[in-house]
């Protein structure tokens, strides 16, 4: 039954995918014209979020009801990334001031870390000393670093539902593996197969694009699942780092440089990894593959491997990041053109 489900979910986000570009189209909405520092050359639809986290919704209703939760956690999710939803769609159709957004992401965050680090207390936080504070602080702040990086590398047709897909996928698969009893494998299931849909008319040449609807919201959904399964010990917080290394590293290096070489971190740019990567080689494609590639031979067998040595997963993630950081110091990643840092 869980495999039908599965399947129809991506058959619903196609067609759901398909009708919301069609409407965009026929009604002029979410339409993302391309400006000096697009990859993009046509006006296209944008908000392809709104059917993926729909479609999503439909398969948690689905699964509980074949699956009732013993807890509230699905609750959670939604009140925690209906906000991102609403602010991310309105930004699309009409632009939105960057402090506006942060504060909504900021509420979704101390929804998911107030459920589980205080309300559940499931990381033995005790609030008597200001380290505590700390975590919490730590946690909302990481959690919306999450949902804004997922937002800035949304740049190449298909690479953030690519990366979607993979990380969601792998990480069900691993939660399974870990306890075959939590329902957390299911929920991850679906989103993946969500992204599945979307991501057939988002393929390159893309017919619509995820936008800020659909990339901010899959930040926070993984930023719900980390602690989740962290709140379980389905999942260690140091595999997701490993599952997510592409994304984290691009995005958190990057804004680093342009932190340092003193450039305005709000305004668009195309100096990320990706980004270079596409120019180079002249190919959106070329840069999906590699991103499947490095995903499915490098960080899924080191996220498989850190679950079975769990006691050296801090060195095991370390090892994953080291190469792709080297590279992108070699690549100038977050340098403008002959820029040096």
């Amino acid at each position: 039954m869980l495999l039908f489900i599965f399947f129809l979910t991506i058959i619903i986000s196609y067609t759901g995918t398909y009708l919301a570009e069609r409407l965009f189209l026929k009604f002029s909405l979410f339409i993302d014209k391309p400006e000096d520092r697009s990859i993009h050359k046509y006006p296209t639809p944008s908000a392809g979020g709104i059917p993926i986290i729909i479609t999503f919704i439909l398969y948690l209703l689905a699964l509980l009801a074949l699956y009732p939760a013993n807890n509230i956690s699905h609750i959670i999710m939604l009140v925690s990334v209906m906000p991102v939803l609403i602010i991310g769609s309105i930004d699309d159709l009409k632009k939105i001031g960057v402090y506006k957004r942060l504060l909504v992401h900021a509420f979704s965050a101390i929804v998911i870390v107030y459920y589980f680090q205080i309300d559940n207390n499931s990381f033995s936080v005790d609030f008597k000393g200001q380290s505590s504070y700390m975590i919490v602080f730590a946690s909302v702040v990481l959690s919306m670093w999450l949902m804004n990086l997922y937002n800035f590398m949304d740049g190449v047709d298909g690479y953030a539902a690519t990366e979607s897909i993979f990380v969601a996928l792998s990480a069900s698969l691993i939660a399974y593996l870990n306890n075959p009893s939590s329902h957390i494998y299911m929920y991850l299931l679906g989103f993946g197969a969500a992204n599945i849909g979307f991501l057939i008319r988002n393929w390159h040449p893309a017919k619509i694009f995820m936008g800020d609807t659909g990339s901010i919201s899959s930040g926070c959904i993984f930023a719900f699942f980390i602690f989740y399964s962290g709140s379980e010990s389905v999942i260690s917080v140091y595999t997701w780092l490993i599952l997510l290394s592409v994304f984290i590293s691009d995005a958190t290096y990057t804004l680093f440089v342009r932190i340092v070489t003193k450039k305005n971190i709000t305004e668009p740019h195309l100096t990320h990894a990706f980004h270079i990567i596409t120019k180079t080689k002249k190919s959106q494609l070329f840069t999906v593959k590699a991103l499947i590639y490095i995903n499915i031979l490098w960080a899924l067998p080191m996220a498989i491997l850190s679950t079975i040595y769990i006691n050296y997963h801090i060195m095991i993630a370390f090892i994953v990041y080291l190469p792709i950081l080297l590279y992108l110091i070699k690549i100038g990643a977050g340098l403008e053109d002959r820029q040096k840092i």
